[in-house]
């Protein structure tokens, strides 16, 4: 009779258990039938086409994961007229082997950015490297520098800015410290598609000059300094009796 209690008891439990809805923590295992060299295999190719495993526990809708400042880099070098589609002469991967035209252009078309490089058209010797995008250490310079829009008398922060050519990239400007600064979208329309021009001193001073011969001088915003008191010193010399309580 005690026997059959508790086999009772366990059938109920069971049953139980049956009935209750499975949570997070007793869901299947997932059983992964690769070997140890194709996982590592596998997570490579992630991380040079994604940036990041398929599956991270890191990542979610408004994360990228812990590993999703991995970036790969690949250099390919295509020919302009290649890149426009009028030749398909071949396109190179740096250090590895030719790639087809169409290929290329593929790549080409979501790359954050190019690199333009002039070369002399008879021996290919490199004479110029320009790029439209300034780089990662340009746009900390930058933010650094300018703090907020540059346009005179406007004051809005650089999440609402652009970085802008002050001599336009599709006529010659270059992408240079010299030749860059935060406008909002507001002022940075207004310049572009008007008659305003501006050009930027060494220090980073911007001169504006309007439609109607205006000018304008835009000094870049003075930096938070912290400067030495001489009270200060005077009291760590001689510091307060204690209190008498």
């Amino acid at each position: 009779m005690a026997a059959d209690t508790a086999t009772a008891a366990l059938s109920g439990a069971g049953v139980a258990d049956s009935a209750r809805t499975p949570g997070p923590a007793e869901s299947v295992p997932f059983h992964d039938e690769r070997t140890l060299g194709q996982i590592g295999a596998d997570i490579c190719a992630d991380l040079l086409l994604t940036a990041a495993p398929t599956i991270d526990p890191t990542t979610d809708a408004t994360c990228p994961g812990g590993l999703g400042a991995i970036r790969a880099q690949v250099q390919i070098t295509v020919p302009v007229l290649t890149l426009l589609g009028q030749t398909d002469v071949g396109a190179a991967v740096a250090g590895r082997s030719p790639i087809d035209p169409q290929w290329a252009r593929l790549l080409a078309a979501s790359a954050p950015g190019w690199d333009r490089v002039m070369c002399d058209p008879i021996i290919g010797t490199v004479l110029e490297v320009d790029r439209y995008s300034p780089t990662a250490a340009q746009r900390r310079h930058l933010a650094a520098r300018d703090q907020h829009c540059r346009a005179p008398g406007c004051r809005a922060p650089l999440t609402r800015c652009q970085i802008d050519h002050n001599h336009e990239a599709q006529h010659g400007g270059a992408t240079t410290l010299r030749n860059l600064a935060h406008l909002c979208t507001r002022h940075h329309t207004l310049k572009t598609e008007t008659a305003w021009t501006v050009s930027q001193d060494s220090d980073g001073t911007l001169r504006f000059e309007s439609p109607l011969g205006q000018r304008v001088v835009e000094t870049p915003p003075p930096r938070v300094l912290f400067l030495p008191d001489d009270d200060d010193a005077t009291r760590r010399a001689n510091p307060p009796a204690a209190p008498p309580f």
